[in-house]
């Protein structure tokens, strides 16, 4: 049975779609594009799971970080406490400004 999530990025966003692009080459994980789906998976990245589980923003990168190739030592990284929260507050921000300017410049 395959328990691995499946990774949902925004792939009309140029930047979403450039980082994705990297990991799929070095991962085999699933990724989907979410770019017709609700603000919520637009907001941020999300790794969905069948059971209903789901991973978002930097947990999600953590998720996909440990799973591909050449990014374990960073999934590990960011894990730890202070950085993690570090990466929380800066992916928040990124993240806002990310979905803003997809909202504003990519949609009619």
């Amino acid at each position: 049975m395959n328990n691995e999530g499946k990774v949902l990025f925004n792939e009309k966003c140029s930047i979403c779609n450039f980082e994705i692009k990297h990991y799929k080459k070095r991962s085999e994980l699933t990724f989907n594009d979410c770019s017709h789906m609700e603000d919520k998976y637009l907001k941020r990245l999300h790794v969905v799971f069948a059971d209903g589980k789901e991973l978002v923003g930097v947990d999600a990168f953590i998720y996909v970080w440990n799973r591909t190739k050449g990014y374990k030592w960073l999934g590990t990284l960011v894990s730890l406490p202070v950085i993690k929260q570090c990466a929380l507050f800066a992916y928040a921000i990124l993240a806002f400004l990310l979905f803003w300017r997809f909202k504003l410049f990519n949609r009619s």
